[in-house]
């Protein structure tokens, strides 16, 4: 349980310069070595979720700022994740998969983990808001949608974790 928790936290902080530099393994892309990308920093457009909900000018107008706060929290997320990345490049600490990670590595991926879920959980917060605000049937096209995530869920095998 331990690995998975650290080896979800490296695919949460690995690096997109690292993913983009990383030379490809022989067999091509894709073949042995698996890249990851942090969780986006948004998440869709307000006209994109208004047109497949078919929101009215009431709804449009009671759900913005829920949407605005969700978007900020999700920006938030991904700048700490920045910064945290930069931290720990900064300081040498590397993390390789298939090694048990130090005391202290584990140390900082937990607190790192931790406050990463307290993202999320706000983050669900705003969604739960939106999806108030919804008819029943809009609420079931709602329920249908990818929703935002700040913490990629499930690690680096298995589904995600409701």
């Amino acid at each position: 349980m331990r690995s998975l928790a650290v080896a979800t936290l490296f695919a949460l902080l690995a690096s997109p310069a690292f993913a983009q530099n990383a030379t490809p393994p022989a067999g091509g892309p894709g073949m042995g070595q698996r890249r990851f990308q942090p969780p986006p920093n948004h998440w869709m457009t307000f006209d994109s979720l208004s047109q497949a909900l078919s929101l009215s000018a009431d709804q449009r107008t009671k759900i913005t700022p829920a949407y605005t706060a969700l978007n900020g929290v999700m920006k938030d997320a991904a700048a700490r994740r920045q910064v945290i990345r930069q931290r720990m490049q900064a300081s040498g600490m590397q993390f390789t998969p298939g090694q048990e990670p130090t005391p202290e590595q584990r140390a900082k991926f937990d607190s790192v983990r931790t406050e990463m879920e307290g993202f999320q959980a706000e983050a669900d917060q705003w969604v739960a808001a939106i999806r108030n605000n919804l008819t029943a049937a809009q609420q079931v096209k709602f329920d249908s949608l990818p929703k935002p995530q700040v913490v990629r869920r499930g690690g680096m095998s298995g589904p995600p974790r409701p």
